[in-house]
C-alpha cells in the first residue's frame, strides 16, 4: 500500500500531465485518511484551485495554514490564497494573505508580484506600483533597465510628484 507521501506524489505528477480529475481523486481520497493533514489540506485547495474552483479551494488552504503548514508548501499556499481571493474578487482579503506571505517569504519575488497585483485590485495603484518597480530593481538583469535604477527608484517613492516650472 502506498504510504501518504507516496499518493501526493503520484497526485502531483497526475497534475503536472494535466490529468486535474484523476489527480484530484487521489487527494481527496487522501482526505478521507488525513482530514487533518495541513499538507493533505494544501493539496486538496490546489486540485481545486488548478481546477478553476477558486471558491472551493480556499477553505482547504485557510485550513491548511490553521494546521501547521510550513516552508515552501506554507509559502505557496499563502500566495494561491490570496490569488484565489483575488480572483473572487475579495480584494482586502487578498492583500492580507499576500502581505503575509511577502513578510514571511520576503525573498520570493513571484509573492511580490502577486501582492502588487491585489494592491491594484484593491484599488491602491500606488502600493502596486511601487512593488512592481521594487520587484523590477531587485530581479532585472537588463542594462538598458539598470541604466535608469537611479530614477526609478526615485520614481517608486515618488509616483505623483510633478514639477511645475510655472
Amino acid at each position: 500500500m502506498e504510504t501518504k507521501e507516496e499518493r501526493i506524489a503520484r497526485a502531483r505528477e497526475l497534475r503536472d500531465q494535466d490529468q486535474l480529475e484523476e489527480s484530484q481523486a487521489i487527494l481527496l481520497a487522501l482526505m478521507d485518511d488525513f482530514p487533518e493533514d495541513p499538507l493533505v489540506l494544501y493539496e486538496v485547495g490546489g486540485s481545486y484551485d488548478v481546477l478553476g474552483e477558486e471558491r472551493e479551494a480556499i477553505p482547504y488552504y485557510e485550513d491548511a495554514i490553521e494546521e501547521g503548514l510550513n516552508g515552501d508548501d506554507l509559502q505557496e499556499c499563502l500566495i494561491c490564497l490570496g490569488s484565489c481571493r483575488r480572483v473572487i474578487g475579495e480584494f482586502g482579503a487578498a492583500v492580507e494573505a499576500l502581505e503575509t506571505a511577502v513578510a514571511q517569504f520576503p525573498d520570493n519575488k513571484s509573492g511580490h508580484v502577486f501582492l502588487a497585483l491585489a494592491y491594484y485590485s484593491n484599488d491602491q495603484k500606488e502600493a502596486a506600483m511601487r512593488t512592481l518597480l521594487d520587484v523590477l530593481l531587485q530581479t532585472t538583469t537588463n542594462e538598458d533597465i539598470l541604466g535608469y535604477a537611479d530614477v526609478f527608484e526615485f520614481y517608486k517613492d515618488n509616483l505623483e510628484e510633478v514639477w511645475d516650472d510655472e
